[in-house]
C-alpha cells in the first residue's frame, strides 16, 4: 500500500572508495550492499545509479537532470489529447492544450488582443473554446521540449500549459494552469544567453521598481527566478476595446512612479516600454508587464509618450493631431499628460519640450529590421516634421 516512487537515485562507487571516505562497515559489507541495490529492486522500478566518486557538482547535475527529466515527462503525459497549433500546425505562434471548455478558454489568456480584429478574433477563439470545440481541433505541434524540461522543477504533478512563441528566436512565454484551468503563474523562458540576460534585467527591475509604484498601477510578482527563467503570477486581466486610450489615473500613478524614491542627479525613474501590450486591466486595478528596459535617470514624460507614440506607430491611435492638441492641454491625450504632471510634481506646460527629444532618442531602441521597428521610426519621423511645422506656425 505504499506509493512507490517515480524515481530511485541510488549513488555508489568501487567498494575501497567507499571505504576510504567512512570504514563504518567492513569493506566485504559494502561490497554486498552495493550488489543488493542491483538485484533486489522490483524489475519496472525506475532507477539511475550515480557514480559517488565523480566530483560532487557533476553528480548533484546528473540527478538534478533525472528529476528534471522525471517530471518534464508528468507534463508530456498530461497531453494525452495533444495540442491546438494557431495558425497553423507547420508554423504555430501558440500551443494550446486540446482540452475542456473551461481549460482552453482560459489558455487563450496566453494572448491580450490589442487590435479591434484581434479582439474580435479572440473572443471568436474564446467561443469554440467554450463550446468544446477545441477537443476536435486538428492535432499540432507539442511545445519544444527544452522549455517543458526547464519549467519541469516548477509544475504540480497535473498542471497544464499553453505556450506562445515571442518575435526572438528561443523565447517563449507560459501560462501555467491547474488541472480545471485556474491560471497559476506565467512563465517567460530564453534558451539561449542572448535571450537570458534580458530576462535577470527584468528579474531585478521587478524586484528594485515594482514596490514605486502606486495604486492603481501594480508589478507582478516573481515567484521564482533562474538562468533562463523568470516565472511570474499570473495577472486575471480583462481585455480593452481602446487599448492605446490612457486613462489620467495610470498617469497620475506613472507620475508618481517616475518622481518615487530617492532621486539621483537629473530625471528619475521610467519603466522604459511602457506601452498599450504591456499593461493589464483586472477591472479594479492596471498591473504593469515587461521590464527588461526599466532604469533611473530617465527625462520627465518619457513613459507616457512612449505609450502614446507606440499606440500612435502601431495601433494607429492617437492620431498626430491628438498628440498635438494634447500638448496644448486639449483632449484626452492633454488630460493624460496633465495628470502625469501632476503625479511627477512637474508642470504640464513642459511636456512640449520634452518630446522632440524623447522622440530623437527612442530611436535607440527601435531595430530597423524588424516591421514593427521601420513603423516606428517613420512614426517618429513624421512626428518630429509635424511638431516642428507646429511650432513654426505657433
Amino acid at each position: 500500500v505504499l506509493p512507490a516512487p517515480e524515481v530511485v537515485l541510488i549513488l555508489e562507487a568501487d567498494a575501497q572508495v567507499l571505504y576510504a571516505r567512512k570504514a563504518e562497515l567492513p569493506l566485504e559489507e559494502l561490497a554486498r550492499q552495493a550488489r543488493a541495490w542491483r538485484d533486489f529492486l522490483p524489475a519496472g522500478q525506475r532507477r539511475v545509479y550515480l557514480d559517488a566518486a565523480r566530483p560532487i557538482e557533476q553528480v548533484r547535475a546528473r540527478a538534478t537532470e533525472e528529476v528534471e527529466a522525471i517530471v518534464e515527462g508528468w507534463a508530456a503525459a498530461r497531453t494525452g489529447n495533444g495540442w491546438a497549433s494557431i495558425p497553423s500546425a507547420s508554423t504555430p505562434r501558440w500551443s494550446l492544450p486540446r482540452a475542456g471548455s473551461g481549460v482552453a478558454r482560459n489558455a487563450l489568456l496566453i494572448y491580450q488582443p490589442v487590435t479591434t480584429r484581434g479582439l474580435v478574433a479572440w473572443r471568436g477563439a474564446r467561443a469554440l473554446a467554450g463550446a468544446g470545440l477545441f477537443r476536435w481541433w486538428p492535432r499540432g505541434q507539442a511545445p519544444p521540449s527544452q522549455v517543458r524540461a526547464a519549467l519541469a522543477p516548477h509544475l504540480a504533478h497535473d498542471d497544464l500549459l499553453a505556450v506562445a512563441t515571442t518575435h526572438y528566436a528561443g523565447r517563449y512565454v507560459v501560462l501555467i494552469m491547474d488541472r480545471s484551468g485556474r491560471p497559476r503563474a506565467v512563465a517567460k523562458l530564453a534558451t539561449d544567453a542572448a535571450g537570458a540576460a534580458p530576462l535577470a534585467r527584468e528579474a531585478d527591475a521587478l524586484e528594485r521598481f515594482g514596490p514605486l509604484l502606486e495604486p492603481p498601477l501594480s508589478a507582478p510578482r516573481v515567484l521564482a527566478r533562474a538562468e533562463g527563467l523568470l516565472l511570474l503570477e499570473a495577472i486575471r486581466w480583462r481585455p480593452r476595446l481602446r487599448v492605446w486610450k490612457l486613462s489620467e489615473d495610470v498617469a497620475r500613478a506613472l507620475g508618481a512612479f517616475y518622481a518615487a524614491g530617492p532621486q539621483r542627479g537629473d530625471g528619475g525613474r521610467a519603466h522604459g516600454d511602457f506601452a498599450p501590450w504591456n499593461l493589464f486591466h483586472t477591472g479594479s486595478a492596471w498591473v504593469v508587464a515587461d521590464w527588461e528596459e526599466a532604469h533611473e535617470g530617465a527625462p520627465p514624460f518619457w513613459d507616457v509618450f512612449h505609450y502614446l507614440v507606440q499606440g500612435h506607430a502601431l495601433l494607429g491611435r492617437p492620431r498626430a493631431e491628438e498628440l498635438v492638441a494634447g500638448l496644448a492641454g486639449r483632449g484626452w491625450v492633454g488630460r493624460a499628460l496633465s495628470a502625469y504632471a501632476q503625479g511627477a510634481g512637474l508642470s504640464p506646460d513642459v511636456a512640449r519640450e520634452h518630446l522632440g527629444p524623447y522622440l530623437r532618442d527612442s530611436t535607440r531602441y527601435l531595430d530597423s529590421t524588424d516591421a514593427d521597428g521601420r513603423k516606428g521610426l517613420a512614426a517618429r519621423a513624421t512626428l518630429a516634421e509635424v511638431l516642428t511645422g507646429e511650432k513654426t506656425r505657433s
